[in-house]
């Protein structure tokens, strides 16, 4: 267990633990002062994920998305630039790239904007099997993983929330009472919902 400092909100400390996926998508993938990165999805995930990059100093953080009020909410996530999934071109190559969409389509698109030697991290959950461009993974080197736990994340996850140097109260869009859970989960649907919490009576 750890204690959160008062500088974390309630709202905050409710999405620490999809802020310690983003730091391990980022230790994956390298992420450091100078990185150019790639994130497909602009959920919850991809968005921490857009935060924690940014605060390791990358330069370039490029997200794109099927929506575009998510792609605004990158924006103020610390994403350099966005693009509209299948419909705009991301220009140039990235040092790395993490999914957080699961998508087919994404995966490829993205796999093909890595440099060679590149890294390419797995974050969402999409289908048991995916066709991938072996030719161009081999051409280029890339460096494939998924991720499925993190680890000694939540120190790292917790000082970044208490510094400021993310902002995870922004992500929250709704808050329902303890007998309002089945709205709560029905917000979570709503296409331009990110993150919905659910506080108790105290």
């Amino acid at each position: 267990a750890f204690e959160v400092p008062d500088e974390i909100s309630d709202n905050a400390a409710a999405l620490l633990e999809p802020l310690s996926v983003g730091i391990w998508a980022n230790r994956k993938a390298g992420t450091q002062i100078g990185t150019s990165l790639l994130i497909a999805g602009a959920g919850p995930i991809g968005l921490v994920t857009a935060q924690v990059a940014r605060a390791e100093g990358a330069t370039r953080i490029a997200v794109t998305d099927v929506n575009r009020t998510r792609l605004s909410a990158a924006l103020a996530s610390g994403a350099t630039e966005v693009a509209v999934a299948g419909a705009d071109d991301v220009i140039g190559e990235f040092d790395a790239f993490i999914d957080c969409s699961g998508s087919s389509a994404a995966i490829n698109a993205g796999l093909r904007s890595v440099r060679p030697g590149g890294s390419v991290v797995l974050v969402g959950m999409g289908a048991d099997e995916l066709m991938l461009p072996l030719g161009l993974i081999q051409r280029r080197e890339l460096h494939i993983t998924g991720t499925f736990r993190y680890a000694d994340t939540w120190p790292t996850a917790i000082a970044l929330a208490a510094s400021g140097r993310v902002h995870l109260d922004e992500l929250v869009t709704g808050e329902f009472g303890l007998g309002d859970v089945e709205q709560a989960l029905n917000a979570g649907r709503d296409p331009n919902s990110i993150k919905s919490v659910v506080r108790p009576a105290t």
